[in-house]
């Protein structure tokens, strides 16, 4: 759906989407957790406005996992930690600027 779409539903548009990944591979690796620490780090720095965060299935990266998408973009972030958070809502989600150290550099399984 495109956001235009969205508008006329009267649905909210935030300038940023972020999906966490939690597929059984991501899950395992703890991305609940990491979904988590993300909202709350996005309610704490009062970012809730600018960002939609959703929990997702696989992002089909599952070596390269915790996964997290950012849109726009689509921003491929992989091997997320807490400390990873913190950098992408810091970094991208508050200031625009990707974390090159997080993007995914493989290639999706087939």
């Amino acid at each position: 759906m495109s956001d235009d779409f969205l508008a006329e539903l009267g649905a909210e548009i935030k300038p940023f989407r972020v999906h966490v990944c939690l597929g059984p591979n991501c899950t395992a690796k703890g991305s609940p957790d990491l979904l988590q620490h993300l909202e709350e780090t996005i309610w704490r720095l009062d970012l809730q406005n600018a960002v939609e965060v959703i929990g997702t299935s696989c992002r089909d990266r599952c070596e390269f996992g915790p996964s997290v998408n950012v849109y726009p973009g689509p921003v491929f972030y992989n091997h997320i930690d807490r400390g990873a958070i913190d950098t992408i809502v810091s970094e991208h989600l508050q200031h625009g600027q990707i974390v090159d150290r997080y993007v995914f550099r493989g290639e999706p399984r087939r």
